[in-house]
């Protein structure tokens, strides 16, 4: 690269595969910069998947591929792979900037900071309520300090870029005074960090200045309890998984849809007028292969016999399918809880949850596997949510999204759905349904905080309702007691005991007894949840 003067495609590309290395270099710590002492901490590896789906997508590019292409392939690749909220938003990130520079090949420092606010502004108003001291503060800020420093004569990209760091490594370390849970809890902002951590990686490299250094951690004292997740792997045997690009002209995506439609299941058709890539499990690949024919000429053509192989994500439950045209849809961790919601008769199930959020993609190969049409899809996770939110504009199908946030709600949600009625009516009754239940969480502070006025010790006994950390203690009958009390129980009827995969049976019925000795006219029921992280999980209704 010409660092006096320009920015290519190349650059851009090589210069965020080490960024991402970067950012994989701290993913535990990024982790742990959880406002919440509980478990689930997985900003850095929700950041880190995305990148890597947004990398792997420029690899169907030429090398020499213009810098509009590049950043068009990472805002697709991107999407598809977006994980949690800080990927959604990392998403969107990519989608602004590839906006920012479309038409160009390459592109100065002026340019490359007017691509980073145009980055900025499209992940501010993609979001209905953008919160400062967060991931949104650390990119306005780098790029406006980019722009500021793209007003110099003797500006070069490289320079702009350093100015983005040094505003970003500034903005991250004020993010607690932006934002008070993050000051009580003692921490910066994770994904601010992480963008802060990716484009540091990135300078390094255009630089030179990789070896003998690590990445810098803000203001971080925090001591990683938290494990990376490892993704759990299903078989699911469906003849040929066939995938493959085009690349052309005034291409046909929505008549290669039309045409490759009932030749497979899963298919997924995404692009533009000049890039299509296409994924679909079918019988007959050289049938499908045929027909992509007629639209232009297929490349990067990859097919796979998958009786013969253990790739897949889903849990799927085809017998449990509505025959009403309706498929339910829920992300779910722990193997009793999906015995749960398959007895429950959902439709299929994406392994997921706390620690280990899936993807666009991971969701939008389970919403084309179903046979319905009308979807309805169980989060069961905040951290789920916005990431289910990209899905409806990327399927033909009719989505609708159930905000459940913990699973109680997502379990009240299946037990309100009625085969016999329309699919609206369900909808209405199902989102009705999340909005009585109460949930408990019992686990363990993965390190010492302040939090809600309490004074938590790492390891300490750490108790959440409907998300809130509100008590701590030493035993968790005590604790399942406190939180109890803090729940109106006039008008309910059932209570139910999930216990995870780490809790002692014993201890487990000696809560049951408890609380039936307190609340008398209560139904209890106890179910072997198999959940990771979270001792119990307690349904009140």
């Amino acid at each position: 690269m010409d660092k006096h003067i320009t920015l290519s495609g190349k650059d851009l590309r090589e210069m965020l595969v080490a960024g991402t290395g970067w950012l994989e270099r701290i993913v535990p710590d990024i982790n742990a910069l959880n406002v919440y002492p509980v478990p689930d901490g997985d900003c850095g590896i929700n950041m880190l998947f995305t990148m890597r789906s947004s990398l792997a997508e420029t690899t169907n590019l030429d090398e020499d591929a213009g810098i509009a292409s590049v950043a068009a392939a990472l805002a697709k690749g991107s999407l598809m792979g977006a994980r949690g909220n800080s990927g959604v938003i990392l998403s969107q990130i990519w989608r602004g900037l590839s906006e920012g520079v479309a038409g160009k090949e390459i592109i100065d420092a002026k340019e490359f900071a007017a691509a980073l606010e145009q980055a900025s502004e499209t992940a501010r108003h993609a979001l209905s309520n953008p919160v400062e001291g967060t991931i949104l503060t650390v990119i306005k800020d780098a790029a406006s300090a980019a722009a500021q420093e793209a007003l110099n004569s003797t500006s070069s990209p490289i320079s702009a870029i350093e100015a983005a760091v040094d505003a970003a490594r500034i903005s991250v370390k004020k993010t607690p005074d932006l934002l008070q849970v993050l000051k009580d809890a003692g921490v910066v902002d994770a994904g601010g960090h992480g963008f802060f951590t990716l484009f540091e990686g990135a300078l390094l490299h255009l630089k030179n200045d990789m070896d003998n250094r690590s990445p810098e951690l803000l203001n971080s004292t925090v001591v990683l309890s938290v494990q990376t997740p490892q993704i759990v792997l299903e078989e699911e045997p469906y003849g040929f998984c066939t995938q493959f690009m085009i690349n052309g002209t005034d291409l046909d995506l929505s008549g290669l849809r039309d045409s490759l439609t009932g030749m497979g299941k899963s298919l997924i058709v995404v692009g533009d007028s000049n890039n299509i890539r296409v994924h679909i499990h079918t019988q007959e690949p050289n049938k499908v292969l045929e027909t992509a024919l007629e639209y232009g000429e297929p490349i990067d053509i990859d097919i796979n016999d998958m009786d013969e192989q253990h790739i897949e994500f889903l849990v799927l439950h085809k017998e449990k399918m509505s025959k009403n045209g309706t498929a339910i849809i829920a992300v779910v961790n722990g193997d009793g809880m999906m015995r749960a919601f398959s007895e429950l008769g959902v439709s299929a199930i994406i392994p997921g949850g706390q620690t280990m959020n899936p993807s666009t993609m991971d969701m939008l190969q389970t919403i084309e596997e179903v046979i319905p049409d009308n979807i309805i899809f169980l989060p069961n996770n905040k951290n789920v949510i916005p990431t289910a939110n990209l899905l409806q504009p990327l399927t033909k199908k009719n989505i609708r999204i159930i905000p459940t946030e913990t699973i109680p709600q997502g379990i009240s949600a299946l037990i309100a759905y009625i085969p016999e009625v329309n699919f609206d009516t369900n909808i209405e009754e199902m989102t009705d349904a999340i909005t009585t239940v109460r949930t408990i969480e019992i686990t363990h502070a993965t390190r010492t905080t302040k939090v809600n006025g309490l004074n938590i010790s790492g390891g300490e006994i750490i108790g959440l309702l409907d998300g809130i950390i509100l008590t701590s203690g030493k035993n968790y009958q005590d604790t399942i007691t406190e939180l109890l009390a803090k729940i109106d129980m006039d008008g309910k009827n059932i209570l139910t005991i999930y216990y995870g995969k780490d809790a002692d049976p014993d201890q487990t019925q000696d809560i049951r007894k408890m609380i039936g000795d307190r609340y008398t006219g209560l139904e209890i029921g106890v179910v072997d949840g198999g959940q990771p992280h979270y001792e119990y999980i307690i349904s009140v209704d």
